[in-house]
């Protein structure tokens, strides 16, 4: 479920744009500049981040999220992702702060 708002902007980008769909009859929410192809990803982010929206860091919260309400191998069948980094997922997303901290701090910055 989408918050109302959000809904009617996307079903208003999906009904008046026409690059939107391909031979196949697929829909793209965010259309490429070839008509009936996606957005490149890396652009995506790169627009996104250009606008002041972290898109690695939205991810990982969405991530985060799921994986509190659904088991990782759920998580790893919808999104594409190996069975066992949605279980390194969930083991941040359930473990305690401390762990999270130690683990911040002994990443690499950048």
């Amino acid at each position: 479920m989408l918050p109302p708002k959000l809904a009617r902007l996307i079903d208003d980008q999906l009904q008046y744009s026409p690059r939107h769909s391909n031979a196949a009859g697929w829909r793209y929410l965010l259309p490429g500049h070839s008509p009936g192809r996606p957005r490149n990803l890396l652009g995506l982010a790169d627009t996104l981040r250009h606008h002041g929206l972290p898109a690695r860091a939205a991810r990982n919260t969405a991530m985060m999220d799921a994986l509190v309400d659904l088991p990782p191998m759920v998580i790893a069948d919808l999104i594409g992702i190996h069975p066992k980094a949605a279980e390194r997922w969930a083991t941040l997303a359930g473990g305690n702060w401390s762990e999270y901290l130690a683990a911040r701090r002994a990443a690499p910055q950048g």
